[in-house]
């Protein structure tokens, strides 16, 4: 690769192997034109010629920054959890879930997020956000919640919500979460505990 820095007038002395490609580069597009015209004979050889912000925005290969498939489902497991978020009621912010918890302090949620028993996932801006399906009617929130997330393969806020929020066949086709709320803890955890050894 030769870089040439200064503006050349005429190309027509310059020597390149048959193969070589050349890629002439200007912030001006006068001046592209300008050398266009002073070496017509190179029409048909490898001249590329680029004009632009600092030039070489036009060359950059786009399809390296296209997403590959393991990217593309990740991309998809962000929308499948959000989806899933929405469906089952959206999410509370950090002051409504005082509210609802009577006014109890950041570190109290901080440490109930902690330990499990109340579950968070990021939300907009990167604040956490608290999906209103683990809330009961009273604003309490729903028991056995920690004990199944004990139970369950993974750590990540969204596939536990996804687990919560689907009709799963181990169950039956309910819910965990409804299960959950009708007291049912037992059956949930021993739902999420094949769910680990199965792999599923």
């Amino acid at each position: 690769m030769m870089v040439l820095k200064h503006k050349p007038g005429a190309l027509k002395d310059l020597t390149l192997p048959a193969d070589a490609q050349v890629a002439i580069v200007s912030k001006s597009a006068r001046a592209l034109q300008k050398v266009r015209e002073r070496n017509k004979q190179l029409a048909g050889r490898a001249f590329r010629f680029f004009s632009g912000s600092f030039g070489m925005a036009t060359v950059v290969n786009k399809e390296a920054f296209a997403p590959d498939a393991r990217a593309l489902a990740v991309l998809e497991g962000v929308r499948i959890a959000q989806e899933d978020l929405r469906r089952s009621g959206g999410a509370y912010d950090l002051d409504q879930v005082r509210t609802l918890m009577r006014g109890v302090s950041r570190q109290a949620i901080d440490k109930r997020v902690q330990e499990g028993s109340l579950l968070a996932v990021p939300g907009p801006s990167n604040h956490r956000s608290f999906p209103t399906l683990q809330f009961n009617v009273d604003g309490t929130v729903v028991e056995g919640l920690k004990s199944v997330r004990e139970a369950l393969p993974t750590d990540n806020p969204w596939t536990i919500l996804n687990f919560l929020a689907q009709p799963d066949d181990r169950l039956n086709g309910r819910k965990p979460i409804d299960l959950l709320k009708q007291g049912k803890v037992d059956l949930v955890v021993e739902a999420a505990r094949r769910m680990a050894q199965q792999g599923a």
